[in-house]
């Protein structure tokens, strides 16, 4: 997958998520996923992740966003969605 259409996955997957809760979040690659200034609370990142992962999926793509790699990163890869996006393409392999 190019980096835009994981761009584009997970803004989508974003917006639905926000739309059920109806949140009212602008996403866009700066949107922040984790942190002071993220709307999602940990249930909600760990929700978003899964289906993330769940969506990546059924595109051919195999990864494992919860992983000691992840985790051990001086810089949380959860920051923000561009963040996410550059992490998920070291895994694509």
């Amino acid at each position: 997958m190019q980096r835009q259409d994981i761009v584009q996955l997970l803004i989508q997957t974003l917006t639905d998520y926000f739309q059920e809760q109806a949140l009212s979040v602008d996403v866009n690659e700066q949107t922040p996923l984790f942190g002071s200034d993220s709307v999602l609370d940990s249930m909600g990142l760990v929700n978003i992740i899964v289906d993330i992962e769940s969506r990546l999926r059924g595109n051919n793509f195999d990864v494992s966003l919860i992983s000691e790699q992840a985790m051990s990163q001086r810089n949380s890869p959860f920051r923000t969605v561009s963040t996410l996006v550059d992490f998920i393409l070291t895994q694509q392999a």
